[in-house]
C-alpha cells in the first residue's frame, strides 16, 4: 500500500520502520519539545497523509518513552480517518517525575494503518446464547 503525504515543515522526516519485521512505523519530532513532570504537550510530525478510503492509522508511543522514560499518549491510541488532511500531531503526558526533552529528529510514536468495516446496528430483543454468557472481568477463570 502506498500513502501520500504532505509535507508541512521542511524538518519532516518520513515515517520508518524500525526493522522488516515492524508492524509499526516510527514518527519523527520536527522540533524540540521540553516535558516537565505532569506536562501535556502536543508533538508534531510536519506530514499531513491521505489515507485511502476504508483505513484508517493508530497512533501510539514508542514503548521505550512509555516504558523507560513514563511518557505516554494521553489520548492513548489516536485515530486518524481517512477524511482528516491535517498535521498528524500526538498529544503527549509526562508521567514521570524527572523532565524529558524529546529532540527535533527523535522518534516520539508509532502509527500502523489499519482497515476498518462500517458498522451498523440491528437491535433485538435476545441475543444468541453462549456458554459464557453474561459474565464480566475474570468470569472464564483465567
Amino acid at each position: 500500500m502506498e500513502i501520500k503525504l504532505k509535507r508541512l515543515s521542511k524538518d519532516a522526516i518520513v515515517p520508518t520502520y524500525g526493522t522488516s519485521q515492524s508492524a509499526y512505523l516510527d514518527l519523527y519530532a520536527i522540533e524540540d519539545v521540553f516535558l516537565h513532570p505532569g506536562d501535556v504537550k502536543v508533538i508534531r510530525s510536519g506530514w499531513a497523509f491521505e489515507i485511502p478510503e476504508g483505513y484508517y492509522v493508530d497512533v501510539l508511543p514508542r514503548s521505550g518513552l512509555s516504558c523507560k522514560k513514563g511518557v505516554i499518549s494521553l489520548n492513548s491510541v489516536g485515530i486518524i480517518d481517512s477524511d482528516y488532511r491535517g498535521e498528524i500531531l500526538t498529544t503527549m503526558k509526562n508521567l514521570s517525575n524527572e523532565p524529558l526533552l524529546i529532540s527535533k529528529g527523535d522518534r516520539y510514536a508509532q502509527m500502523s494503518i489499519k482497515k476498518w468495516i462500517y458498522t451498523t446496528f440491528m437491535e433485538v430483543d435476545e441475543l444468541t446464547p453462549t456458554m459464557r454468557g453474561s459474565g464480566g472481568f475474570g468470569s472464564t477463570g483465567k
